[in-house]
């Protein structure tokens, strides 16, 4: 039943998608200021800041863009999921504007909204929104390369948490047109110890870190990632242990 509602869910992106940017193929010309871009992932497990949101089981995962010429854009993002919160889907919205400094440097600002439809309501509110900002740099180290700083902020987040910051450090170096090395490390903050034992299960910290290192190859139109990732969520939870991740993509 979980993977219907999920084949279904990334279909719908799919099929979505595809006349338009058939429609958008037709005329190349440069007076159109819209681009439409999608994709689809298998993943072994869907794992997203420190913690599976499918119990160490695989995911299917789509995504649909619109883009403007001007930097501003919108999106969409379907997987399944598994959190016990009587709901096997996640279906979240992005809008978000991209501001280029100079030839290497550009900012990000965007709103998330993330929705788990069919949630038990007896539950706190687990759908929640999220605010961020990012500074993207590239040519650091060699050409194409890119180094990114983040700082996401949740004004409510999940189960009435109260507020939450995450600031992220990524980067990505290329070794040749078809390999690159992917690295992350992140630190989650929340609002007290009682808001972390709600989400994790233990009233020790108020914050972890998470981190992640592997690489990707683009070949033939596909993307195969492969990453090890972990954190120190609580060592009593089995969805916040070591994992080694790795996806297909097809962007289209």
């Amino acid at each position: 039943m979980k993977l219907n509602k999920l084949l279904m869910a990334a279909l719908i992106i799919y099929s979505a998608a595809m006349p338009v940017h058939a429609e958008i193929n037709k005329d190349d010309s440069a007076t159109n200021p819209f681009l439409i871009s999608g994709s689809l992932t298998f993943l072994t497990d869907y794992y997203w800041r420190g913690v599976s949101q499918t119990k160490g089981n695989p995911a299917l995962q789509g995504i649909l863009r619109l883009d403007h010429e001007s930097g501003l854009y919108a999106q969409a993002f379907a997987s399944n999921i598994d959190l016990e919160i009587g709901s096997s889907l996640e279906l979240d919205y992005y809008i978000g504007y991209n501001y280029l400094l100079n030839d290497y440097s550009k900012i990000n600002i965007q709103y998330l909204d993330v929705n788990y439809p069919g949630a038990d309501k007896s539950l706190p509110n687990i759908n929640f929104e999220e605010y961020s900002f990012s500074i993207i740099n590239n040519q650091i180290l060699k050409s194409n390369d890119e180094l990114n700083f983040s700082i996401y902020y949740s004004p409510e987040y999940s189960m009435q948490t109260g507020t939450m910051l995450r600031y992220e450090l990524g980067y990505i170096y290329p070794i040749n047109n078809y390999w690159n090395i992917v690295a992350q490390l992140a630190y989650n903050q929340f609002s007290s110890k009682t808001a972390y034992d709600l989400l994790w299960g233990t009233d020790r910290k108020d914050g972890f870190y998470d981190y992640k290192l592997g690489g990707n190859l683009t070949f033939q139109g596909l993307i195969f990632d492969l990453y090890y990732a972990s954190s120190n969520v609580n060592k009593e939870l089995p969805e916040a242990d070591p994992t080694l991740v790795f996806s297909l993509t097809k962007n289209f």
